[in-house]
């Protein structure tokens, strides 16, 4: 697939070459002179300086082979002409496959170098062709393909020298060529032939090695460079913020695009062969998709992961249909996989934009533009395949400086852009966010240190014990514990809806509403907090411009204890308290917050003295360990006479996910009645 593989691998080469263009010399020389047309039986020698003659042609062309065709005094001339200025394409030649041969004769004394110098012969082979150089029957040279058994190398030019002329001072050149099976030959894989003496070759070979670095190499090093750097920088801002996993895999993809660069070059500088380039070219492609469906998967939040993660694996197992010749099945199953993978990744992008997150439609037109350049790219080699247009049209290129780049290359350099930008952009905002959030937490800390009171009235008949272990956020926990004059203590426990500051700020509005209440009745109090919380929610709600904000509201328990040991109780949706490890039945009650106007019931209970009432919150009974069990009621009851440090603790190891808060109170003394004041006081 060439969008995940090998295309993949440009996409800001022209952002960087504008950098780098000033760093390379500029190695090319000046175009060199045509031969005019000749006669398809004479073969002829340009003259291209003094010491130098380009071999254009006409050469005898046959495809097949036959070791007898290096022989000199083979008669070719039923050979086809054709000269290396044009394709064969353009010849009227059909595509072939495998082996073909060239021949020419040369007169060697008229270029004989000054001094007797011995000639040297430079050819440049197109793409992947290997070469076999015969000079008056004798093998001179090959491309590493050609060593033993054929096989399949990125051709590179050859600097061969030349024997002595023949008696009539001619040498018979002849080129043997060869492709693996399967590779349908159309332009010919002899491009280029000079002939020169041995230092003049040389700095034309120095030429060609520069100019193929300047046409192949060059932005692929640098390309593959700048991946491996924005890998780097993925992994910095992943471990800036660990929780955003889009940085780990955008630094994964950019690591996947890096190593195909890396065999990319391998192959073109011949230090791998095909037979090992073409698997690791399939998998790495294959994995490059996974890789940044995963990315893409992370950065949008999308849901549909079960869907992704059996493409993943589709994708990771089309290969294997190639490696077992299934060539044809691959075919089909490479085009469908570049179909849905574009497809995907578009509509969760879009799908991405559209639920508001507008780094995702920044991405989603630079990444159509490149996915529909390549298509592009392969209309215009398909085309050029079907001879509708020549080769040069399909493969037209453009040039900053010595470095070359083609349409494609503009496209991705804007899609990578534009991931830098956003990915830069995101993090900053995030960043920002965390600061924010940072900042709330902080405050919304210092708010509920207030909430919770670190020192409780403890007196001769009352002996009491708090533990609160808060999660990592803020929650809205909170209780209070005031003395009345008359030696009685009046409890308040409850936990606010949401996290945060906000939660913090409402469970502030209700204790300091309960400590400005001049009732001491849990009934007439818990109305008087439902009717404040009903007002903040109000005022809340006209400040805010989002109409789909949650109105908070909050659980709440409220308790009166005398000396006698008799106890008041209020409910409001709390968790009821326990007396002497059983759960104490209270009447239901709304929370607070839900309905103005609300009223509650009251109960009395009668406590004897070493009896111990616990009122807890909810994060003791929605403890949850690593198989997802709650620590539950049951748990709660075993554990509920215990010390509330002891509880607190329990439920801490069993698994926290919320805020704990345990108040203990426990019946150290009792009076034997109460005053005339307490007892016409009203019960509800």
């Amino acid at each position: 697939m060439r969008f995940a593989g090998r295309a993949a691998l440009w996409p800001i080469a022209t952002l960087l070459l504008v950098v780098c263009a000033g760093r390379f010399a500029w190695a090319h020389d000046a175009p060199a002179p045509t031969a005019a047309a000749q006669p398809a039986g004479s073969n002829t020698v340009t003259p291209a300086g003094h010491t130098e003659a380009h071999l254009e042609g006409p050469w005898r062309f046959q495809i097949g082979d036959n070791p007898q065709w290096a022989d000199p005094a083979l008669d070719d001339s039923s050979w086809s002409a054709v000269t290396l200025d044009k394709p064969l394409s353009e010849l009227g030649f059909e595509s072939y496959a495998g082996y073909a041969w060239y021949r020419i004769r040369i007169n060697a004394r008229q270029l004989q170098p000054p001094g007797g110098e011995p000639l040297d012969l430079l050819l440049t082979p197109h793409s992947i062709g290997q070469l076999s150089v015969f000079a008056n029957g004798v093998e001179v040279g090959h491309s590493r393909g050609f060593d033993g058994s054929p096989s399949m190398y990125m051709s590179l030019p050859l600097d061969l020298s030349l024997p002595a002329p023949a008696a009539d001072g001619t040498i018979l050149i002849a080129v043997r060529t060869w492709a693996a099976p399967g590779v349908q030959i159309s332009h010919g894989l002899l491009d280029r032939v000079e002939l020169g003496a041995h230092h003049d070759i040389a700095d034309r070979l120095a030429v060609a090695v520069s100019q193929r670095w300047d046409h192949e190499i060059i932005a692929q090093l640098v390309l593959s460079l700048l991946f491996l750097f924005v890998a780097a920088f993925g992994a910095i801002l992943f471990f800036a913020q660990r929780h955003h996993s889009e940085y780990l895999w955008l630094a994964l993809l950019c690591v996947t695009v890096a190593v195909n660069g890396i065999i990319q070059l391998l192959w073109q500088l011949a230090i791998i062969s095909h037979s090992a380039y073409f698997p690791m070219n399939l998998w790495i492609g294959r994995i490059f998709m996974a890789v940044t469906l995963e990315f893409i998967l992370r950065f949008t939040a999308d849901s549909n992961r079960r869907f992704i993660r059996g493409v993943q694996i589709a994708f990771l197992v089309f290969p294997a249909f190639a490696l077992l010749g299934l060539e044809q099945i691959y075919e089909i199953l490479s085009v469908s996989a570049e179909v849905a993978f574009l497809g995907l990744v578009l509509w969760m992008l879009f799908h991405a934009w559209r639920r508001g997150q507008r780094e995702a439609g920044v991405m989603l037109f630079p990444f159509a533009l490149a996915a529909v350049a390549d298509s592009i790219d392969t209309v215009l080699m398909y085309m050029a395949d079907k001879r509708w247009i020549s080769d040069k049209m399909a493969n037209h290129r453009f040039s900053l400086g010595p470095i070359q780049f083609g349409i494609s290359n503009l496209s991705f350099a804007i899609f990578l852009a534009s991931l830098i930008a956003v990915i830069l952009y995101r993090f900053v905002r995030v960043s920002q966010e965390e600061q924010r959030s940072n900042a709330e937490i902080a405050a919304a800390r210092s708010v509920q240190a207030m909430l919770i009171p670190t020192e409780l009235p403890s007196n001769k008949h009352f002996m009491l014990e708090s533990a609160y272990v808060p999660v990592n956020g803020v929650g809205g926990d909170f209780f209070q514990v005031l003395p009345v004059e008359d030696g009685s203590l009046l409890i308040v426990a409850g936990d606010v809806s949401g996290k945060g500051l906000q939660a913090a700020m409402n469970a502030s509005t209700l204790v300091g509403a309960f400590r400005n209440d001049l009732s001491r009745d849990p009934a007439t109090i818990l109305q008087h907090l439902n009717n404040v919380l009903i007002g903040a929610a109000g005022s809340q709600a006209a400040r805010s411009k989002d109409k789909d904000a949650v109105v908070s509201f909050s659980t709440c328990v409220c308790a009166r204890i005398y000396r006698d040991g008799s106890m008041d109780v209020a409910n409001a949706g709390h968790l009821s308290p326990y007396r002497d490890g059983r759960e104490i039945e209270l009447p239901p009650g709304l929370p607070l917050g839900v309905i103005p106007g609300m009223t509650y019931e009251q109960v009395r209970f009668q406590l004897q003295q070493g009896m111990r009432v616990i009122f807890l919150s909810d994060g003791v009974v929605e403890a949850q360990n690593d198989d997802g069990e709650l620590f539950g009621f049951e748990r709660t009851q075993q554990v509920s006479n215990e010390s509330a440090r002891y509880i607190a603790q329990t439920a801490k190891r069993f698994g926290q996910n919320d805020d704990i808060t345990v108040i203990s109170i426990y019946i150290a003394a009792l009076e034997s009645s109460r005053t005339e004041e307490e007892e016409l006081a009203p019960t509800y």
